[in-house]
């Protein structure tokens, strides 16, 4: 803008400085002319007048009288005047002698008068008697009878002109100059006031190019130059707001993304990895610095998407399968490949999403487990009740001990399938929350004491060692009484059944400023490693005939794991194959 005001500035300079030198030589010229007209008016004058003092007989053949009347005018009036007779004699003159001066007759101004008989002749040129330049005006000086008897002319140096114009041309300078200097500075502050909010302007443009969207114009003029600034200011208002709401769209998809539970990668033409979200970091196992901006072909691909990849860039169709991430994580992904497109729906790359299927997997397992699972365990009773039955309707059986034990043989099959039922009907009203917690204090320590002394026959059968927390260390928590017997009554049960003759269970509780830690450990057969993670689903055993001999319905563990979770509380298993068991139930003091 520097550039622009000093452009406009000279600019308007050298057109006023051209219009002044226009006007310098229009006013010199008409002044130079207007000072020799009034002095040609005003030599014709004082020739008028002096031919009026001049007397006819005074011509003829001149007299001392006229050149001494003519000398009289050389000092008041500071004119030349000289007489001249019709022939071009001089016959006086106020500066020189007559005698020395030749013959006029040749003089433009005299040849004039006389010979083409006008009122005055005017003529400027060299005087070679006042080595000057002379302004000459002659005028005829007429008889009674209106007769040309002879000429007066009259004359002025110029030099005289010439010093009075330059003195106006010195006055005229400094006047044009001083126009001129007033002239720049208006330029000046004209180009200013332009090119400042022009400036501002700039500064704007530069700041919202740099992505400084809060910039704005802040200047009163009017005009166009306004106009201009508030033009800029609603674009940059309307690039805020624009970008406000890219950024918010860009934040509100950066937090979807990143909170995703599917994994999502995006990839270019290219072949490089443009975006990841954290669910795709996490199923790939790795950060994504290693993936980002590498060729998917080159990247640590734990996942074997590749092929799905490459097919999309071939084919440029959808694809949907599924795959695993390893054997020993075990995951299981349902993966969909798909191309993206950009203006004119032209491929740009590969999306994929991968969605974690393992639990679905896993539930899928469980669902056909448990169904063969209540098939199996339904069907042995069953075949026994139809098979006793069948014996005893056939009449077969004749001895009334042997009608006995069969009857005894569906009786209790009958109260198996019952027991099964009701276990079912129980998980599902507590899965389903139909049958409220009736919420009390509980005394865990007298609780634990009056289950084991409801168990005494089993425990002294088997002549095991129950280690009991001390009556007087009683713990108190907020909780359903019945349903916390029934949590404790199954785990010791188990305990019991799965403990050898003469094993040892431990019962202790441990009381925290915020929870309770009621742990039973017993010394029996344990758990394989490989079994722990399914133990508390239904229907689930390690050993397929040891629950079904000890009379359980595999469902007590599925029951206790989820009267634990009514609590908000949590139940955890460590076990050692040949070594023992241990169920530890963690709940908080207060519901």
């Amino acid at each position: 803008m520097n550039r622009l005001w000093f452009r406009i500035t000279l600019s308007f300079s050298l057109l006023t400085l051209t219009l002044l030198v226009f006007l310098w030589f229009f006013i010199t010229s008409v002044s130079e002319n207007s000072f020799k007209q009034m002095t040609s008016e005003h030599l014709f004058e004082n020739a008028q007048l002096v031919a009026q003092l001049v007397e006819t007989s005074d011509l003829e053949g001149g007299t001392e009288a006229l050149q001494e009347r003519i000398e009289l005018f050389r000092e008041p009036v500071g004119m030349r005047f000289t007489i001249i007779d019709t022939d071009g004699e001089v016959l006086a003159d106020s500066e020189s002698a007559p005698e020395t001066m030749e013959n006029h007759s040749d003089r433009p101004e005299v040849q004039e008068v006389i010979e083409n008989e006008q009122e005055a002749g005017e003529a400027i040129r060299f005087s070679e008697t006042e080595e000057i330049e002379m302004m000459y005006v002659a005028s005829p000086i007429y008889n009674e009878e209106g007769v040309i008897r002879g000429i007066i002319r009259t004359s002025y140096p110029l030099d005289s002109i010439e010093d009075t114009m330059i003195v106006f041309w010195r006055g005229l300078a400094v006047f044009l100059a001083i126009i001129l200097v007033i002239a720049a500075v208006a330029a000046s502050i004209l180009a200013r006031n332009i090119t400042r909010p022009l400036s501002d302007i700039t500064a704007v443009t530069k700041r919202l190019s740099g992505k400084d969207y809060s910039s704005r114009v802040h200047t009163e003029v009017s005009g166009e130059i306004g106009e201009l600034a508030g033009s800029v200011n609603d674009l940059a208002m309307n690039l805020q707001n624009q970008m406000r709401a890219l950024h918010e769209n860009e934040q509100q998809l950066s937090t979807i993304l990143s909170n995703m539970v599917s994994g999502v990668m995006l990839i270019n033409q290219e072949g490089r990895i443009l975006m990841i979200n954290s669910a795709m970091e996490k199923f790939l196992g790795q950060h994504n610095q290693h993936i980002l901006g590498h060729d998917y072909r080159d990247f640590d691909d734990s996942l074997g998407l590749r092929d799905g990849i490459a097919k999309v860039f071939e084919e440029n169709e959808k694809i949907q399968k599924e795959v695993a991430a390893g054997q020993v994580t075990k995951k299981v992904f349902d993966a969909h490949f798909g191309p993206y497109y950009g203006n004119g729906w032209k491929q740009r790359g590969v999306i994929i999403v991968l969605h974690d299927i393992t639990d679905i997997k896993r539930l899928e397992n469980m669902r056909s487990d448990f169904v063969a699972n209540v098939s199996h365990e339904l069907k042995t009773p069953v075949t026994s009740l139809k098979g006793f039955s069948e014996t005893l309707l056939s009449g077969e059986v004749t001895d009334e001990e042997t009608a006995r034990s069969f009857l005894q043989i569906i009786h209790d099959e009958s109260e198996r399938i019952d027991r099964l039922i009701r276990d079912l009907l129980h998980l599902s009203h507590i899965e389903n929350k139909v049958s409220p917690l009736n919420i009390g204090e509980v005394a865990l320590v007298r609780l634990t004491h009056g289950i084991t002394h409801t168990l005494s026959k089993a425990i002294s059968d088997k002549g095991l060692e129950i280690i009991l927390p001390p009556p007087a260390e009683e713990v108190f928590i907020e909780g359903d009484q019945d349903r916390l017997n029934q949590i404790l009554t199954n785990l010791i049960a188990n305990a019991i059944t799965y403990t050898g003759e003469g094993g040892k269970i431990d019962i202790s509780i441990e009381e925290t400023p915020f929870d309770v830690r009621i742990s039973v450990s017993d010394t029996g057969i344990g758990i394989p490693a490989e079994n722990i993670p399914r133990v508390f689903e239904r229907f689930y055993r390690v050993d397929k005939a040891r629950s079904r001999n000890s009379g359980g319905t595999g469902l007590g563990l599925a029951i206790v794991k989820h009267l634990v979770e009514s609590h908000k509380g949590k139940i955890e298993l460590t076990s050692v194959e040949g070594e023992g068991t241990t169920f530890t139930v963690i709940l908080p003091i207060s519901q």
